[in-house]
C-alpha cells in the first residue's frame, strides 16, 4: 500500500478539523462523592482508579510495561525483540461488518483509503503529556510487530503529566472516517487490545462541542477482545446531549487519562459490527416489590447548645461549587459569583453558604515551608487576594442573613496518605488555619464557621482516620490560640465517612460540630456523571417504582464497562431506592451524636440532574428534607448551579431562579 506522508496530528490539529481532543476530560480532583459541574469540564466525586497493575507483572516480549509513576524512569519506545513468540492467535474478522484496520501493512494508513492513524496530546492545554509510537525511516508512525499471532498491531506509549493543565491529563490516537462510507447499518465496534485503561470515542458530526460518545475499557495485560454496542455509548455529560447516529460517524479514536501514569496500549483488528452481529439484550434482572427497611429511631435529644446553633445556622444551606476549590484555581480579583448570587439564595430561603476554597494555595511558600525540617521558614500568605474574596462573602452573607462556612477544600489532593504522616505538612495546615482564624477572631458574628478540611485525601481516600484526627486536633489547637469563639466543623476521613465517625471519639474541643456526607443511593444520585463509572447509567427513578422497572439492565444503561458493584446495586435497587434506606444509613451518625452529646450535620448531598428526571430529583430532595426533620440533622446541598443545582442558570454558573418545585422539596421559606 502506498504510504502517504502526513504529520502526526496534535491536539491543535484535531481541534482544527473538529475531532475530540479534550472535551470529555474528567477532573482529577473529585474522588469521593463530590460532584463537579460538567458545564466547566471539571473533575471530582468517585474517581477512576489509575491503571497501575504493579511491579509483579512481567511485560511480554513485544514490551507492554505496566503503568508506572512517570518520575521513576526515562520514557522511550521499547525496542522490539528479535524474536516474538505469539501469546495468542487472534482470528481474522470475517463477518458482515467492516474492518477499519488490521495493521498488517505495517504503516499508519488504515484499510480505508487515505484515512491515517494520528496521535494527539494535551500540550496545547498546558499539559505536559507525551505519546510515542514506533516511527518509520521518514519519522512517521508505523505499526509494530505483535505477539497476537498477526504480523502487526498499532502501539502507543504514553507518559501522562498534567503540567499546568487544570484537569486530567490525556493523550489520544485515532483514525478519521470519511463521509463517503455508509455506516447506517452498523451497530457496534470491536477490537483487540492489550495495555492500559482507556476510552474509545466514536465521534459523529452531530456533536458540536466535543462531548463525544464513548465507553471506558479496563486495563488488560493480555490480549483481549472488546465488543461495544453503539447503544451502550454515552456522552461525557458536560455538553449538549445528542442522539448517536452511526450514519454520521466521523472518527474512531482512543484516549488515555490519569496523572503521573506511564503505560502503553496495543490495538488490532478494529472492526465495525453489522447490526446482525451485535449482541442482543438479555433479561438479567427481576421486577420485584420494593423492599423497605424497618428503621427504629430512639431518643434523638441533644442537650448541647451547639445542636440548636447548628439547626439555626446550618440548615437549608448550599455550596458554591466549581470555583475556588478546583485545582489550579486562584482568586485574583475576579468574582465568578458575587453579592447578586448571595442575594438570590437568601431571597429564596437559603440560610447558609458553605464556601469551598483551597486555603493553602494562598500560602505563597507552602512547599518550601513543608520541606524545611529545621523549622526556620515562616509561612507567608497572599492576604490581598485571600481576604479580598473571603471578606466579601462574609460581608454579603451578613448583609443578607446567611451564615458563612469557610470550607478548606482542596482538589489538588496535597493532603494524602503520604503528606498526612509528615509533621511539617500538618504544621503548615495548622498555621494556615491560625492565620485565617486570627483574621476573623474579632468578628462578632456567631454564624461564621471554620471547616477544617473537606474529605481528607479526597482523590484516593487512603489517609487514615487516625492520622487525620491527629492533624485535625493540631488545627483546632492552633485556631484556639487566636480564636476561642467561632465554631469548628470536622468530618472524618474517607469522604466524611459515617462509619469512621461512629467508630471514633469526639475531639478535644467543646465547640465542634461534626459533619458527614451522603450521596446514597449512589447509582441514582450519580447516574450519567462523566467523572464516575456511572456515565452510561440512565432512567433510574427515585423512589424505586415496580411499574417502571425492567428485566433488562441495559434499559438503565448497564454495559460491560460498568463495575460489578454498581451492576449489583442496580439489580438490588428495589432495596436501595427509598427514603427509609437512606435513613437507615444516616441514623448511626445521629446515634453517635446523641451518645456524645454533639451535633452532626450533612453538608454535602444531592443528585446529579443532567441525566435524571426532574420529578425523581425533587422526590429525592423531599426525602432528604424529611430525614433531616426526623433526625434533626441540618442539611447543606452540594451545588448552586450546574449539574448538582438548586437554581436554574443561563450559563451553568450564574443563577437566575429556583428550580420549579425545589422550594417545597427542600422546605424553603
Amino acid at each position: 500500500m502506498l504510504f502517504k506522508k502526513i504529520l502526526p496530528i496534535t491536539a491543535a490539529g484535531i481541534l482544527a478539523i473538529g475531532l475530540s481532543a479534550c472535551g470529555d476530560s474528567d477532573s482529577a480532583s473529585n474522588p469521593n462523592n463530590t460532584p463537579e459541574d460538567p458545564g466547566t469540564v471539571p473533575t471530582d466525586s468517585i474517581p477512576d482508579n489509575p491503571a497501575n497493575p504493579g511491579d509483579s507483572i512481567v511485560p511480554p516480549t513485544d514490551s507492554l510495561p505496566p503503568a508506572t509513576d512517570t518520575a521513576t524512569t526515562e520514557f522511550t519506545v521499547p525496542e522490539e525483540a528479535a524474536e516474538i513468540t505469539p501469546a495468542i492467535t487472534i482470528p481474522k474478522e470475517a463477518g458482515k461488518g467492516f474492518l477499519i484496520d488490521d495493521f498488517e501493512d505495517g504503516d499508519n494508513e488504515s484499510l480505508i483509503p487515505k484515512a491515517f492513524w494520528y496521535t494527539y496530546d494535551d500540550n496545547d492545554n498546558d499539559g505536559a503529556s507525551v505519546i510515542l509510537t514506533p516511527l518509520n525511516d521518514e519519522g512517521y508512525p508505523k505499526a509494530r510487530r505483535s505477539d497476537n499471532g498477526t504480523e502487526y498491531a498499532f502501539a502507543v506509549y504514553y507518559n501522562l503529566d498534567k503540567g499546568e493543565y487544570a484537569y486530567d491529563p490525556y493523550v489520544g490516537w485515532g483514525v478519521q472516517i470519511p463521509d463517503t462510507l455508509n455506516l447506517a447499518s452498523f451497530g457496534g465496534i470491536s477490537y483487540w487490545y492489550k495495555g492500559g485503561k482507556h476510552e474509545i470515542h466514536v465521534e459523529t458530526s452531530d456533536v458540536k462541542d466535543y462531548d463525544v460518545h464513548l465507553a471506558t475499557v479496563k486495563a488488560s495485560r493480555t490480549w483481549k477482545q472488546v465488543f461495544i454496542r453503539f447503544k451502550d455509548l454515552a456522552q461525557g455529560g458536560w455538553g449538549e446531549e445528542v442522539e448517536f447516529d452511526p450514519a454520521h460517524i466521523t472518527a474512531v479514536s482512543f484516549q488515555a487519562k490519569g496523572n503521573r501514569v506511564k503505560d502503553s496500549v496495543l490495538i488490532d483488528n478494529v472492526y465495525f459490527q453489522d447490526t446482525s452481529e451485535v449482541a442482543k439484550d438479555t433479561a438479567d434482572m427481576q421486577i420485584m416489590d420494593p423492599e423497605i427497611p424497618e428503621v427504629t429511631i430512639g431518643d434523638i435529644t441533644i442537650a448541647n447548645p451547639l445542636q440548636e446553633k447548628a439547626m439555626k445556622y446550618l440548615n437549608k444551606g448550599i455550596n458554591i461549587t466549581n470555583w475556588l476549590e478546583e485545582d489550579k484555581t486562584y482568586f485574583k480579583g475576579e468574582f465568578k459569583f458575587n453579592e447578586d448570587d448571595v442575594k438570590l439564595m437568601a431571597d429564596n430561603g437559603i440560610k447558609s453558604l458553605r464556601f469551598p476554597i483551597d486555603l493553602d494555595r494562598y500560602a505563597t511558600n507552602r512547599d518550601e515551608f513543608v520541606a524545611d525540617t529545621t523549622g526556620a521558614t515562616e509561612l507567608k500568605f497572599d492576604d490581598a487576594n485571600l481576604f479580598a474574596v473571603l471578606d466579601s462573602f462574609v460581608e454579603w452573607t451578613g448583609k443578607h442573613g446567611m451564615s458563612f462556612v469557610i470550607d478548606y477544600h482542596e482538589y489538588d489532593n496535597s493532603y494524602n496518605a503520604t503528606s498526612s504522616k509528615n509533621p511539617r505538612y500538618m504544621k503548615m495546615m495548622a498555621n494556615v488555619w491560625k492565620h485565617v482564624a486570627a483574621h476573623y477572631a474579632s468578628n462578632e458574628r456567631e454564624d461564621i464557621f471554620y471547616e477544617l478540611l473537606n474529605e481528607p485525601d479526597m482523590t484516593n481516600g487512603k489517609a487514615t482516620s487516625t492520622n487525620w484526627r491527629k492533624a485535625a486536633q493540631e488545627d483546632i489547637d492552633s485556631i484556639r490560640t487566636v480564636d476561642k469563639k467561632h465554631t469548628i466543623i470536622f468530618g472524618d476521613a474517607q469522604w466524611y465517612s459515617i462509619s469512621l465517625l461512629t467508630k471514633g471519639q469526639k475531639l478535644n474541643d467543646d465547640n465542634v460540630i461534626y459533619a458527614i456526607h451522603t450521596y446514597e443511593p449512589f447509582v441514582f444520585t450519580h447516574q450519567g456523571a462523566s467523572w464516575t463509572d456511572l456515565k452510561s447509567i440512565k432512567n433510574l427513578m427515585f423512589p424505586y417504582d415496580k411499574e417502571r422497572w425492567s428485566e433488562y439492565s441495559a434499559d438503565f444503561g448497564v454495559t460491560k464497562a460498568v463495575p460489578s458493584n454498581y451492576k449489583k446495586n442496580i439489580q438490588n435497587y428495589y432495596k436501595l431506592g427509598s427514603k427509609e434506606y437512606i435513613l437507615s444509613l444516616i441514623l448511626p451518625a445521629k446515634e453517635w451524636a446523641v451518645t456524645n452529646n454533639v451535633p452532626v450535620i450533612i453538608n454535602e448531598f444531592g443528585a446529579y440532574n443532567v441525566k435524571t428526571d426532574k420529578q425523581s430529583v425533587l422526590n429525592y430532595m423531599a426525602a432528604m428534607k424529611e430525614i433531616s426533620d426526623t433526625l434533626q440533622i441540618p442539611l447543606t446541598h452540594w451545588g448552586y448551579t450546574g449539574g448538582f443545582s438548586l437554581f436554574e442558570s443561563t450559563d451553568g454558573v450564574k443563577g437566575t431562579q429556583l428550580i420549579e418545585g425545589m422550594k417545597e422539596a427542600y422546605g424553603l421559606e
